[in-house]
């Protein structure tokens, strides 16, 4: 057989589909090595991604807006924006909500300050009113009671303070839960495990790079030689 004919037969060999088949796993198994531990992280995020949008407690969110404006029969002792700022500040404390005359939703004692948040912005007088719960009727319940609390308490101290607080926008009960986010949840899970493949990966290197490197040898100690025999003496004759 000619080196021609046999080259053609042994690329005949190797095209055929159990060869291609061979090929394609051993280069499978060279990924699935190389790649285990990140693909194995990564899963496992999404999973606890996945698994903390189905189980977790869905939590609603409603806002509702209050602006402080200047009164004009009594003069001002400060800016609307800076009278804004302190009651953003009181609208949460109980001894505020207290003021308001819709009913606020249950909530266990000393906990109103998870159901209701204030945010206000140094440029303009106007109060964000946000109310959160597990059910929408409840956060818009939070919000509205909020707004109509700080609206009465800012009437009562506007002859001392000049300003008075006005209501602009009444909460809606949302039409859909503001948490869990599965999509959000998913991304967070998946980019987590992925993170700790990496450190994973890292530190497995670093100790497979200590194990291979070569070692200071230890000096072996060795018995002292013992002196050597003394000569014995020559007689001369």
């Amino acid at each position: 057989m000619s080196k021609r004919d046999s080259v053609q037969q042994a690329g005949r060999r190797t095209g055929t589909p159990a060869a291609l088949v061979r090929g394609a796993r051993r280069r499978t198994a060279v990924l699935l090595r190389r790649y285990a531990v990140p693909v194995a992280f990564g899963l496992i995020g999404l999973l606890g991604g996945f698994a903390y949008t189905l189980f977790a407690t869905p939590s609603y969110t409603a806002t509702a807006f209050v602006l402080v404006v200047e009164d004009g029969e009594q003069p001002a002792g400060g800016t609307a924006a800076g009278f804004a700022q302190a009651y953003g500040r009181l609208a949460p404390l109980p001894e505020t909500l207290a003021w308001s005359g819709r009913p606020l939703p249950k909530a266990p004692p000393g906990a109103l300050h998870e159901h209701v948040q204030a945010s206000t912005s140094p440029d303009t007088p106007l109060i964000k009113l946000t109310g959160r719960a597990e059910s929408a009727r409840d956060a818009a319940g939070f919000a509205n009671a909020a707004a109509d609390a700080l609206v009465r308490y800012g009437r009562s101290h506007s002859a001392d303070t000049g300003v008075r607080v006005a209501l602009m926008g009444v909460a809606q009960p949302p039409g859909a839960p503001a948490s869990p986010n599965p999509p959000l949840n998913l991304a967070v899970g998946t980019a987590s495990g992925m993170l700790l493949a990496g450190l994973s990966a890292a530190v497995l290197n670093g100790r497979a790079g200590r194990r291979g490197r070569p070692g200071t040898p230890r000096a072996r100690h060795r018995p002292p030689a013992a002196p050597a025999p003394a000569a014995e003496p020559v007689e001369v004759r």
